[in-house]
């Protein structure tokens, strides 16, 4: 194995709920369109702020309006209920990414014009 392919590797099993803040907005909206909002709101409980701005900015502002009431109203959860309901997001990146609908590190793809 390449070091870089290593290293793009490694990024992979180590990508968490937080790290989607890095995600471009049009790869963002895909993920988006494919996850379940329920589970989104339950995976945004913990979240932070400056993430959920990014995901909420990612969708239409009625959308936006609809997961940020369905957040209000799921009340104090486990935070294991949470992490389980990130870890179904996260394997939808995996999954997207792995199929070259989206990237997970626009940074480290190289550009040429």
């Amino acid at each position: 194995i390449a070091l870089d392919d290593f290293g793009t590797a490694i990024r992979r099993k180590l990508f968490s709920f937080e790290d989607i803040i890095r995600i471009e907005t049009q790869d963002l909206q895909r993920i988006l369109r494919e996850v379940d909002s329920g589970n989104l709101a339950i995976a945004m409980k913990s979240c932070s702020e400056a993430l959920r701005e990014k995901i909420y900015g990612s969708l239409s502002k009625r959308a936006a309006e609809g997961l940020r009431e369905e957040i209000e109203l799921l009340g104090p959860m486990r935070l294991k209920d949470v992490e389980a309901a990130q870890d179904v997001i996260i394997q939808s990146v995996r999954r997207l990414e792995e199929e070259g609908q989206i990237t997970l590190d626009a940074n480290a793809e190289a550009v040429v014009a």
